[in-house]
């Protein structure tokens, strides 16, 4: 009797403990709405940026002989110095997935200036900028480094204000109209009905901001604002604008103090300059800015590949820009 009650007791205990003990499937729990989301999506890594990072996601052409300073890596690696830095400062800096022709030298493996890359034409990036009307496609070409920021800088700045139209302007124009722009380090921006005045061709510079509300002026502004914060963001601190409007260089300047970025080569990131910077940014990336994370192609596509045309004689209307001035009034005019 006494060892018929002893088996009971044990009996008993192992059935406590057994349902004490959750089974492994029950603690395989669904994970929570946001931890969802913050796997499925992708962090913003930077317009920059850009996110920005030194590699193109895919190869393109085919090539083993790739320089990877000019043309696509293997990967994107979303630890770069570019992607981290931008990350930190709350802007994305990548390139959408969208062809940019270059030359059969990048492939190679060359350099600049026998490799460059062209902006791809402005009805492919869905609206996120568009070519200025002075700007011929010959002065379209730019380092790659050059291209990858304008290219993920202005994705940003789309997200931003999905309504603010941004042309492009010369990114390499070497020429009669500028000092500049021939190192594949600069372009004009210019932010349309935004800016100071607006170049109306012709010779006419009407203000953006007569006749308007403080608050209208204050919107105008905001977005200009946050055009050189995206900029800055994407080119890792090492920028500069010219950039005439005292109210945007004070405001940007106290945000750029506060985030960190290491010396700037150029000194301040935004400096006045002649009364031609009323109307556009000119902006300028240092020659070692790592080229921007992209996003790969549809599969079947690849990057065109296109010749370098050269520029039309300084001389040719085309070339000195004009439609706005005739070739004998440009000793009047400032250079950039």
């Amino acid at each position: 009797m006494r060892g018929l009650l002893v088996i009971v007791l044990l009996c008993m205990s192992a059935c406590d403990r057994a349902a004490s003990t959750p089974d492994a499937r029950e603690e395989r729990t669904e994970p929570s709405a946001s931890e969802s989301a913050s796997d499925e999506s992708t962090p913003r890594a930077s317009a920059g940026g850009d996110g920005t990072d030194t590699g193109d996601a895919d190869r393109g052409e085919g090539d083993s002989d790739h320089d990877l300073r000019v043309d696509e890596s293997p990967a994107a690696p979303e630890g770069s110095t570019v992607a981290a830095t931008a990350a930190r400062h709350g802007f994305s800096c990548r390139v959408p997935s969208i062809p940019i022709p270059r030359p059969r030298e990048c492939v190679r493996g060359e350099s600049y200036p026998a490799c460059k890359w062209q902006m791809p034409a402005a009805p492919l990036s869905d609206g996120r900028y568009r070519r200025w009307r002075n700007t011929i496609v010959e002065h379209w070409w730019g380092r790659p480094s050059l291209v990858t920021f304008i290219l993920a800088s202005m994705a940003e700045f789309d997200r931003l204000h999905p309504d603010q139209v941004v042309a492009v302007g010369d990114l390499d124009a070497p020429g009669p109209r500028h000092q500049t722009h021939d190192r594949g380090v600069d372009v004009d921006l210019y932010v349309l009905g935004a800016l100071l005045t607006e170049n109306a061709g012709g010779g006419r510079y009407p203000s953006n901001y007569e006749g308007k509300s403080e608050e209208e002026v204050e919107a105008l502004r905001v977005r200009v604002l946050d055009l050189a914060k995206v900029l800055a963001a994407c080119a890792n601190g090492a920028v500069r604008i010219y950039y005439n409007d005292e109210v945007v260089l004070e405001r940007f300047h106290a945000w750029y103090d506060a985030q960190g970025f290491a010396p700037n080569p150029f000194g301040r990131p935004m400096q006045r300059h002649n009364s031609l910077h009323d109307f556009h940014f000119h902006v300028t990336i240092p020659e070692e800015l790592p080229l921007h994370a992209m996003d790969p192609l549809p599969e079947g596509t690849e990057h065109p590949i296109a010749r370098i045309e050269p520029p039309p004689p300084p001389g040719s209307a085309p070339n000195l820009s004009s439609r706005t001035r005739r070739p004998g009034e440009w000793a009047a005019v400032p250079r950039e």
